[in-house]
């Protein structure tokens, strides 16, 4: 705690001082009585203009010169104003003009209302201008063409809008406040106990306004207790505040006089109010009177702030005109970290300096002085002395503070400083002792008047107190003894002083600005500054020997008897700790960082190592830390070194000091420490020589090769093998350290090199990969023996790698390694190297056939990478290829090639169940799982027969262009619909809406009018695709219109009974006479001349071929030795020829056995033997069924004309349709053989599908079953006539063309 004395000056109260700083009384004009009834400032604040009689006087408003006279009026000017943008003012008078005035003086524009002008105000943020008389207001803007003039339920005598501009508020003489909105519209209405002679807003907002409808509905104004403030100056002697919704804020003050004006000053904490009492007054929000202004011989009418200055203008009934200043000086207190200081003239604020906490007290009234001590605080009032206290003493950095005691009478004195139990009072010569009652204890006399007091510690109720008179003498008092202490004797006054912390010495600033320290105990001086111009000082309250002080704007910090640091100040030093100065500047405390890094370096240079550590404490950077820490490192102060490293979390540095106190303690000798220190330090020259006068070359060796100083290194390693007798270890150490360090630095090339000198090989052989550098790896390879194993591996590796195939195979050789080379040519998919060298080592065949497969599937090589599966002994694999690009091929509508592939699979299961059989050697019962794989072959053997059939179906519907017959749809879609009603189930994407309506457009085409309606009769129970559903119906409709028959030329005719059957049976594919079976041409479906007979019991299938191939005992020479038209072969199939034979004409003899069994209808024919013999080899078709399990069918050709051709999935073609068809695609159309014209011979192997990328197998079982297909079933193909008359609904499941499945029972909606 301290306190200094100010003077104080007559008329002052308080610290607040004020003055005059110039007066005019303007004289009487134009017979009009001199008043000065209104001031206005300009915005900027420097004018002023005055109404004053009839005139408008303009002044400077900083000396009070006369600027303008301005005379427009004819009568008393009432009001002044001035615009926001400082170009414009207005004046208004009794003669009932209000004039608006450039700020040159020159008149802009004149309107008038129909009474005098009482009062005019400019809007704050805009150019409006309002001005009010004794019946109404008007509102003037630049932008409209006239005022807006609005009526008063009372005499205006005030106007004052909000500082936003937003609301005007008008006093009224009837006692009203009426607060408007720019449109003049009234929004609040406070009602007061005497006319409202004046109004003011507060400066500033701290809360939002909204408006909130009451239970009325009229909207009032709400907001927080700091909104929009109003002061109103009533002539029943009263000062109130209000808030913009109209409700008071705390109570009104009674003045004990009229207030003619009032308005807010500085930042609206404060009011000035002038009135009958012929003063001017600054008043509280809360009403304490801070400090009487002006006082003055005549009423005052009014009182402005001057914008930006403190100072007060004043307008008074005399006429007058006076400008005053105010002074305010600073009341504050300090104590270590705690500073207080006052604030709007009545609160305190408790600023913790360090943390920066801050904390406001409310006293209520004007403070006079503050005193801190510790976590007690004392407030003097002009009535009274509170005392106050932290809520936690123990916590050093607690702000929060209450009541302790109040001493409730004026105390009078110059200085105030208080301790834990006391406060002590200067009044000029003498000191006063009171405890917190008020109570006088003790009591100190000196021979001089007393300038500085200083509370410097101490016990409880024993505190020091430090003392410095004007002549000069230093004193010390403790609180419980009556006798002062002098300290030292100084020539001249003391002005300010501070005690060390050690106590051994006092430092003052004199009344020659001059900074001296004395030595306590010896009374001498031992520092004297007389050139800075101090003002103020503070000695360092954690370092005994640092004082810092201020002055001519600079502050100068002495440690010990350096000399003193200076820097840019503003203000005065009030306290100094560690490495912060808190510095006074007006009214706010900073704090200043000082460096302490030029003081750290002085005590290094003295070698005071434990001083320049307590000076580091203060606050310095990692840097001087470290340079302590070496300094004292070096000279071997290990405790201040740890401790400075501790600081800084130098790792390094710590580790080696802890090798250095281990090496103290084991008798090493320093020099290697030092060495050391300076290689830490990066001073390497002097560390290897440190290390090589110390006798430890090898150190230096070794620094310089982890700096990668190779040079350097290699020179130390020469030193160090001639030192050691020309040990070569040293070298190859150094050789490969720089390798090691090349590597790291990425010259790859460099280390590899190094790595072969020094024989590393699998180092080189790793880097010279990672460079893909070939050459050297040759060169690498060449040079290694075969016991290499690993390395000769790596490079062969390598050389795979790189496609360097000939090196790679050199390197495999090398190691006599076969399954590495077949692996190095099926990776690089060398095959013709593979698999020459898989003949020479066959015990690898699995590494060459199973990725060959998969090469050949990725290249759309199906057929030969099945082959190769196979070859590979994974048959599964290939199976599984196969089944996935059957699903693929239905997916994507591929329909001929998912029949291909399905005849692929039977085929598969055909020759497993082959090899079965052959392996077993003799015909036994199949096995389940034989049985279940006999059921697949049939299954996929019919699939492709459905799937090759729909093709040209699904092709006709959904391709624009249709390349097939009408009868080869037709035909088609019969086969297709005698398959459905065979089976349980539909397979996978087929739509048997799509083949009925083939069948009901181009049977209708062909005439088959009675099959036409037999298909749409069945469709309307099934799903139609919708661009297809209206067409459906219509053509139902139409067909009703015509016969219900079929062209005769339609129906197939059965070659065994001769008797025409309906185009669609339900006995399938068999005569409804005699039972016979049908056979279809496999390119346009049409029936063929072909009769099915069975070989009698007992007959294996070679004799019966056997047999078959024998001339008939009784056919004619010439037609024996005749070929019969050849037994050419067309794309490895079998194909016959019949010639019209002499005899025949056509016709079978009907005494041949043959025909004899083919009239007895609905029995097989069964040959026997000698039928066999006699039946002619060219009329009789083997149909082979492609499995062992399955019997093979025989047919014999009833009509010569028609030559007949059976492919290797036994199906049957018309020979002309056959070859045209190789002819045209190239391959046979339905086992895809190729066909060579030159040769007409089907010997390539069969050429797959192109299929797109695998997609999601479902699970082979099911093998793409259609849901809810039993409902083929339920079509009665037997009962067509009837099925077509009746239109019955089946409840068939409906599919849409192509769908791969999906169950519904919905009717389909017409």
């Amino acid at each position: 705690a301290r306190a200094r004395v100010r003077p104080r000056r007559r008329g002052t109260r308080g610290t607040m001082r004020t003055s005059v700083a110039w007066t005019d009384m303007p004289p009487e004009r134009d017979g009009v009585r001199s008043v000065c009834h209104s001031l206005a400032h300009s915005p900027d604040g420097t004018q002023l203009v005055a109404g004053v009689g009839s005139r408008v006087l303009v002044y400077n408003a900083s000396d009070g010169d006369l600027l303008h006279s301005l005379k427009g009026h004819k009568d008393a000017v009432y009001a002044v104003s001035y615009a926001l943008d400082g170009k414009h003012f207005a004046s208004g008078a009794a003669d009932k003009t209000v004039i608006i005035w450039t700020n040159a003086g020159g008149g802009f524009l004149r309107y008038s209302h129909a009474d005098a002008i009482q009062c005019l105000a400019y809007n704050p943020r805009g150019p409006e201008l309002a001005s009010a008389t004794a019946s109404e207001f008007g509102l003037w803007s630049p932008t409209q063409k006239a005022v807006a003039k609005h009526r008063c339920t009372g005499k205006v005598l005030s106007l004052a809008w909000t500082h936003d501009g937003t609301y005007l508020a008008l006093g009224q003489f009837d006692g009203c406040v009426s607060v408007r909105d720019k449109a003049g519209h009234e929004k609040v209405k406070i009602a007061t106990r005497g006319p409202c002679w004046s109004v003011s807003w507060a400066p500033k907002q701290r809360s939002v306004l909204v408006p909130v409808p009451d239970v009325d509905g009229n909207q009032n104004l709400r907001g927080g207790d700091d909104a929009h403030v109003c002061a109103v100056g009533c002539w029943d002697g009263t000062l109130s505040f209000y808030n913009l919704n109209g409700s008071p804020v705390g109570r009104a003050k009674r003045l004990g006089y009229d207030p003619n004006d009032v308005s807010f000053f500085g930042d609206g904490e404060c009011v000035v109010v002038g009135g009958a009492n012929k003063a001017v007054a600054l008043v509280t929000k809360e009403g304490v009177d801070l400090v009487t202004i002006s006082k003055h011989k005549s009423w005052v009418w009014c009182a402005r702030q001057r914008p930006g200055h403190n100072a007060v203008a004043v307008g008074c009934d005399d006429g007058s005109v006076s400008m005053h200043t105010l002074g305010f000086g600073t009341v504050h207190g300090l104590h270590e970290n705690r500073y207080a200081f006052r604030d709007a003239m009545t609160d305190v604020v408790v600023q913790h300096l360090v943390s920066g906490e801050k904390v406001r007290i409310k006293c209520g009234d004007l403070v006079t002085k503050i005193a801190v001590y510790k976590n007690q605080l004392a407030v003097q009032l002009p009535t009274c002395v509170i005392l106050y206290h932290t809520l936690n003493p123990e916590n050093d950095d607690d702000t929060r503070y209450a009541v302790t005691t109040k001493i409730e009478r004026a105390l009078e004195c110059s200085l105030l400083v208080n301790t834990s139990g006391h406060l002590i009072l200067c009044q000029e010569k003498k000191l006063q002792l009171l405890d917190f009652h008020g109570v006088l204890e003790r009591e100190w006399g000196f021979e001089s008047v007393v300038r500085y007091i200083k509370v410097v510690g101490g016990p409880p109720g024993k505190e020091g107190v430090l003392v410095g008179s004007k002549d000069g003498h230093i004193y010390k008092i403790f609180i419980d003894n009556p006798f002062p202490v002098v300290l030292v004797k100084h020539t001249s006054g003391i002005r300010c002083l501070d005690l060390s912390r050690d106590r051994g010495k006092v430092a003052a600033v004199d009344d020659t600005s001059s900074v001296v320290v004395y030595d306590v105990s010896t009374k001498t001086l031992v520092f004297e500054d007389k050139t800075r111009g101090a003002n103020s000082l503070s000695w360092n309250a954690e370092f005994d020997d640092m004082l810092a002080y201020s002055g001519d704007g600079k502050l100068c910090v002495r440690t010990g008897d350096f000399t003193p640091h200076t820097q840019k100040l503003d203000g005065f030093v009030v306290g100094f700790k560690g490495s912060k100065v808190f510095c006074l500047d007006q009214s706010s405390v900073q704090t200043v960082d000082v460096p302490q890094s030029n003081s750290v370096m002085r005590y290094l240079e003295r070698g005071e190592h434990d001083a320049a550590y307590a000076v580091a404490c203060l606050g310095v950077a990692d840097h001087d830390w470290r340079a302590l820490g070496i300094h004292a490192l070096d000279a071997m102060r290990l405790d201040v070194a740890r401790k400075c490293f501790i600081r800084i979390r130098d790792m390094r540095f710590l580790e080696l000091l802890n090798r250095v106190e281990r090496g103290v303690k084991r008798g090493d000798g320093e020099a290697v420490f030092r060495a050391e220190s300076l290689a830490y330090q990066g001073r390497f020259q002097e560390a290897a020589k440190a290390f090589a006068k110390a006798g430890h070359v090898e150190k230096a060796m070794e620094m310089f090769s982890d700096l990668r100083q190779f040079d350097e290194a290699k020179a130390w390693a020469e030193t160090y093998s001639v030192n050691t007798g020309g040990n070569g270890g040293g070298m190859r150490e150094f050789v490969h350290r720089q390798a090691e360090w090349a590597e790291e630095s990425s010259d790859y090339g460099s280390a590899a090199t190094m790595y072969v000198q020094a024989k590393q090989w699998d180092k080189a052989v790793a880097l010279f990969g990672k460079m893909n550098n070939a050459d050297k790896l040759v060169e690498v390879m060449r040079a290694l023996g075969e016991g290499e194993t690993k390395t000769l591996r790596n490079c062969a590796e390598h050389f795979a790698r790189l496609g360097d195939t000939t090196h790679a195979r050199e390197a495999y050789g090398k190691l006599n390694d076969h399954a590495g080379l077949i692996a190095l040519f099926v990776k690089s998919e060398h095959w013709d190297d593979a698999f020459a060298a898989l003949r020479l080592h066959p015990q690898f065949g699995d590494k060459v056939y199973l990725p060959y497969a998969g090469w050949l599937a990725d290249h759309d090589r199906f057929d030969e990478a099945r082959a190769a599966y196979q070859r590979a002994g994974k048959a599964e694999l290939s199976t599984h290829m196969l089944e996935q690009l059957t699903h693929n091929a239905v997916l994507e509508r591929r329909f001929k090639d998912a029949g291909y592939c399905y005849w692929l699979m039977s085929d598969e299961i055909a020759s497993a169940l082959r090899r079965a059989k052959n392996e077993n050697g003799v015909d036994v019962d199949l096995s389940p799982s034989h049985q279940t794989e006999l059921d697949r072959f049939v299954e996929f053997k019919d699939r492709s027969e459905i799937y090759y059939a729909y093709d040209i179906v699904h092709r006709a519907m959904d391709e624009p262009f249709r390349t097939s017959l009408p009868s080869t749809l037709v035909n088609a879609g019969q086969f297709l619909v005698t398959k459905f009603s065979q089976r349980h189930e539909m397979p996978l994407g087929v739509s048997l809406a799509y083949v009925l309506i083939t069948l009901a457009t181009h049977g209708e085409t062909l005439g088959a009018y009675k099959l036409t309606r037999f298909a749409y009769d069945k469709l309307q129970n099934l799903r139609v695709p919708k661009h297809l559903s209206h067409k459906v119906d219509l053509a139902c409709v139409l067909s009703r219109a015509k016969p219900f028959t079929d062209a005769e030329e339609l129906l197939p005719i059965c070659f065994r009974c001769m008797s025409a059957n309906p185009l669609v049976s339900g006995t399938g594919e068999t005569c409804a006479t005699c039972g016979g079976a049908f056979v279809r041409s496999f390119v346009t479906f049409e029936h063929l001349p072909m009769v099915e007979f069975f070989v009698e019991e007992g007959m294996a299938g070679k004799e019966a071929r056997r047999l078959i191939e024998q001339e008939p005992i009784d056919l004619e020479p010439a037609r024996a030795s005749q070929p019969a038209g050849g037994g050419d072969v067309l794309g490895g199939d079998q194909k016959m020829f019949f010639d019209d034979h002499s005899g025949f004409d056509g016709t079978h003899d009907a005494e041949d056995p043959f025909t004899i069994a083919m009239g007895v209808l609905n029995t097989p024919i069964v040959c026997t033997r000698e039928m066999l013999k006699a039946l002619p080899p060219n009329d009789v078709v083997i149909r082979p069924s492609g499995c062992v399990h399955v019997p093979t069918r025989y047919f014999r050709v009833m009509d010569p004309d028609v030559p007949v051709t059976v492919d290797e999935a036994g199906n049957v073609f018309e020979s002309d349709e056959y070859e045209l068809a190789c002819l045209e695609q190239g391959r046979t159309p339905f086992t895809r053989k190729p066909v060579f014209a030159e040769t007409e011979m089907a010997s390539a192997p069969p050429v797959e599908p192109d299929t797109p990328p695998a997609m999601q197998r479902t699970p082979s079982r099911g093998w793409g079953v259609a849901k809810g297909v039993a409902s083929v079933q339920k079509m009665d193909f037997g009962n067509a006539d009837e099925n077509a008359k009746e239109n019955a609904n089946a409840g068939e499941t409906k599919h849409e063309p192509g769908a791969a499945g999906g169950r519904s029972r919905r009717p389909r909606q017409a």
